[in-house]
Formats: C-alpha cells, structure tokens, sequence
C-alpha cells in the first residue's frame, strides 16, 4: 500500500486533479439528490403538522395548483360521520409585491400565499407559531413569514397593496402577525384569508385542498367512503401526500439518472487519463518489479488500487464540496426556498459513483500494465 501512496506523490498535479474531477463529479450528484429529497421530506413534513388524518383533493389534478375541490362536495365532506373537523385550504405565488415608498427596502422575487379561513384548524396552528402580534379576523388582515418580513421590510401594524389588483375590495392588506416556521420555505410565504386568493384564482368558492379531522381507528373507512362516493375526489393520509404526485418525482429521478450517468463518464474518461499517462511513464519501473518476479495480478492490483485510492480521496472531497457547496446555494441563491436532505443513501450513492469511476477507469490501464513484457519493457526509452 505504501507503493501505491508513493504514486500519487511522484506526480503530485496530475493526482490532484484527477481527485478534483472525481470530487467534482461526486459533489454535484450529492447536491441534487439531497435537495431533491429535501423538498419531498419538507412537503411530507408540511403536510403532517398540519395535524390531520386525511388530505382530500382533485383525482385528475396532475399539479396542486390546478386541483379544485367545489363547495358541494365540501360539504359533503364535511356531513361524513367520524369526521369532526375540516380545513379548507389554497394557494398562490406571487412576485415583487408592491410596497409602499416607507417600506420599499428592496427586491424580493417570489412570495407563497397561503389561503386559509382563519377560524379552521389549519390556520389555527400559526398561532403557536407566531414570534410577533396575533391572528388576523379579517380578510383584509395577513400574517407573513420572518424571511418576508426581514427582506421587503414589514412589520406589525404595516399595510400594503399586496396584489397588482383589487379583490374582494381590499386595497391596502394590514400585517397583524409574523410568524416562523422550522420550514424555510413557509417562512417565505403570507396566510391570507381564502376568500381573497379564490377570487385571485377565479374559481368562485371552490378550493385546492380540504384537511379532514377524524378519530384515528376510522381514518380508512373514510377514506374508503369518500373515495366511493365522491370519485372525483382522492383521499390520502398526509404522510403519503407526496406518493400521489410520484409521476410528477420520477421526472426528476430520471433526471438524476442520467446526470449520474453524465458524471459517471466524465469521471471515468478522467481517471482513464491520469493512470494511462501514468502507466505509460513507469514502463521501465513496471518492466524491473516484473523482472523481480511481480506477477500480471498484482501488476493489476496494484494499478486499480491507485485508481481507488484516488476515487476514495475523491469521493469524501466530493462529498464535503457537495454539503457545503449545496449550503452555499440555499443560503445565496435559492432565497431560502430550497431545502436539503443529506440521507445516508444519497450520500453512499455519491461514494458510490466514486469507487465505480476509481474502479473502471483503472481497469483497462492495469489490464495494460500487466500485458507488459519484462524485457520489452525494460528496453523501452
């Protein structure tokens, strides 16, 4: 083993490099899967607090956005024995909204509205969550998250003109709470009163989703119920919520896939380089250990064994590039909306791919090394 540490030594740029590549290709796989699985586990994780058995919406909705749940057949939701409680609930994003001259501090690109009645469970639990004034009790108030409040510059007791138009002849919205989530993204967001964002949204009073309140031994009977009855709709428990829109996450498992694949080769083609260039320079050296009775398998081992090694080096390089660089991002870039999830399998899957580039793009090299003969090679120049 000390041999092969001595290689990487003796052509110390070219090592580094080719330890860069694999990191490189290492850290940008482990960025995405950990975001990736960050924005699944935080929506899971959105769904769960908000405390309910089931989460009813639109069966043919291929978005969220697009789901809508009419008031008749929220009612009917609503009359199903064992269920005590409902929430109904929308949503919409806005961009740059437009502040008055006092509170125009800065830009701010993207905000979530989240449509709720105030008086329904949903809404409710922000109050527990509030860092600053109380809960709105009118359509014309609104709670905001920290991050809205820190970056357009409101606080308690401010009006603005939330949205480019008048709904429900609201004009000027008044901030009666600020709120913080463990959620960054929700920290980016504003409650507004449902009414507001349906009229925004055109869909008179239907709504996107209703959160249904039920004792936990009669949640599958009502599930079963509703499902029947109510076929246009679909019935979930929130913490399956993000399996109905698996459809949708293969795009970007199949993404991911050949990503890795691109990564892959990219790796593979840089550790082929580095170790055939290697080899062709130790000839000679090769041709003497032959000569001192090494034989074609250890040449082999020995020549793979430098490849791991550097895949090795490479991939815990990668896999701290790929934390640190993808911290980098949701603290500069993102604006807080991103979230990652740093698995052990996202994490084993980055050095993974690193001992798969190691190992294959050795392997032709070593196989080369061997096929050497001594007295050729100790005569080569």
């Amino acid at each position: 083993m000390s041999y092969v540490w001595r290689q990487l030594f003796v052509r110390k740029v070219r090592s580094l490099l080719c330890i860069l590549g694999v990191a490189v290709s290492v850290a940008m796989i482990v960025s995405i899967l950990s975001i990736s699985q960050g924005m699944r586990s935080s929506l899971n994780k959105y769904m769960v607090a908000s405390g309910a058995s089931l989460v009813v919406f639109d069966r043919t909705a291929a978005d969220l956005a697009f789901s809508r749940v009419p008031p008749e057949d929220v009612a009917r939701l609503r009359d199903i024995d064992g269920v005590h409680e409902i929430a109904r609930a929308n949503f919409a994003m806005i961009f740059s909204p437009k502040l008055g001259e006092a509170k125009q501090t800065g830009v701010f690109s993207a905000v979530f509205c989240f449509g709720r009645f105030f008086d329904e469970p949903i809404a409710k639990k922000y109050g527990d969550r509030l860092t600053k004034g109380s809960m709105p009790t009118s359509p014309s108030q609104i709670l905001i998250g920290r991050l809205v409040a820190e970056r357009i510059g409101l606080d308690v007791g401010d009006q603005f003109p939330l949205f480019h138009r008048t709904y429900l002849d609201i004009e000027q919205y008044e901030v009666t709470g600020i709120f913080e989530s463990e959620l960054s993204w929700e920290n980016l967001g504003m409650v507004v009163d449902a009414r507001v964002i349906q009229e925004k949204l055109g869909g008179g009073e239907q709504v996107s989703l209703v959160f249904l309140y039920t004792d936990p031994d009669a949640v599958d009977g009502i599930r079963a119920q509703i499902e029947k009855e109510l076929p246009s709709l679909i019935a979930m428990r929130s913490s399956e919520f993000t399996e109905r829109f698996s459809d949708q996450l293969e795009y970007i498992d199949q993404f991911l896939i050949v990503l890795q694949l691109i990564a892959g080769i990219v790796g593979v083609l840089g550790v082929l380089n580095t170790m055939m260039m290697s080899v062709s320079e130790r000839v000679r050296e090769i041709g003497t250990l032959r000569a001192l009775g090494w034989s074609r398998s250890r040449v082999v081992r020995v020549i793979v064994a430098e490849g791991l090694l550097i895949a090795v080096l490479g991939g815990f390089l990668g896999l701290a590039f790929g934390i640190l660089g993808t911290e980098a991002v949701i603290a500069w870039v993102s604006d807080g909306v991103l979230v990652a999830d740093y698995a052990f399998e996202n994490l084993l899957q980055g050095f993974a791919l690193a001992l798969g580039v190691g190992f294959f793009g050795s392997l032709y090299p070593a196989r080369r090394a061997a096929s050497l003969r001594p007295a050729e090679a100790l005569r080569y120049e």
